[in-house]
């Protein structure tokens, strides 16, 4: 790789704020597949289209209603609701961002006649600060859960990872976590991508992470990619500490730009999405000794 590439992928210019804007603006709309986890629980799969990727929603059906633990893109809307209506005739009565990225809350404005939608209170000031249609009317800090028809949803904040905002998504009856974007790709084992834009940290990273793990999941939505399990889950964790391992190493080296991406790419295959914040996470990890 070419120095002059790697410093154009992470030139404060490609703030990852205004990646996740032109993302969710142009992301065509794809065919949903969907598929059942338990009982009363299923997963509308995001779709891979390259840079398209949008993200995988769950469905938790009650006596009552409806749960989904994120929307996705605006566009999708129709065939979002389609697939839930082929699931269930019971309208959608609550919905819980995993964080604010629009591939994932794009829904909200349109789900908020008919649905409560809550979010953590990073993730809907961060939809407030950059103008996006639909934040939700309730938010937390810590905890909180919703009950319908007898059933339990728990979003729990373990701190910071892929912004300063995202959740787990825990249904605890069915031993069922949806993680958004704390885990996201296609092998489940991924590469972290930090919104630095959106208070991100790959320090803290793992040890959020590990709030997720101690909920004891058996099945593990990650916010893109196939569904896994909590060993799939604990390998992802791993990856990303070998990866906040490694570029602490090379900070304190005081390696290049250059040279801390050549070694990300050689070490862990980083794509251009993960090599966008190396500004950000240099500075943060200079900032950390």
């Amino acid at each position: 790789m070419h120095k002059s590439t790697l410093i154009r992928l992470s030139a404060g210019a490609l703030a990852l704020a205004g990646v996740w804007t032109a993302y969710t603006q142009n992301a065509p709309t794809q065919p949903l597949t969907f598929k059942q986890l338990k009982d009363d629980l299923w997963v509308i799969e995001g779709t891979s289209n390259g840079a398209s990727d949008a993200g995988n929603i769950a469905v938790l059906v009650t006596s009552e209603g409806v749960v989904l633990v994120d929307d996705r893109f605006a566009q999708d809307f129709p065939e979002v609701m389609s697939v839930v209506r082929k699931i269930t005739p019971l309208p959608v009565k609550y919905v819980l961002n995993t964080h604010h990225h629009g591939d994932h809350t794009g829904g909200n404005a349109q789900m908020l006649p008919n649905a409560e939608i809550l979010i953590q209170a990073n993730a809907r000031k961060h939809m407030i600060d950059t103008h996006m249609p639909g934040p939700p009317h309730i938010t937390f800090t810590r905890e909180a859960s919703v009950f319908l028809g007898g059933k339990e949803v728990r979003a729990v904040y373990s701190g910071r990872g892929h912004t300063d905002g995202d959740v787990a998504v825990f249904i605890p009856h069915d031993r069922a976590i949806h993680l958004g974007d704390l885990m996201a790709g296609t092998n489940g084992v991924t590469n972290p991508v930090m919104d630095y834009s959106s208070g991100a940290s790959l320090k803290a990273w793992p040890a959020t992470l590990d709030g997720a793990l101690k909920l004891d999941p058996e099945i593990v939505i990650p916010g893109h990619g196939a569904v896994t399990d909590k060993a799939g889950l604990q390998a992802h964790r791993n990856k990303i500490a070998a990866v906040l391992t490694c570029a602490t190493t090379l900070v304190n080296e005081n390696k290049s730009v250059d040279e801390i991406g050549k070694t990300m790419v050689t070490e862990f295959d980083f794509k251009p999405i993960n090599l966008r914040p190396l500004d950000g996470l240099i500075t943060e990890l200079k900032n950390a000794n």
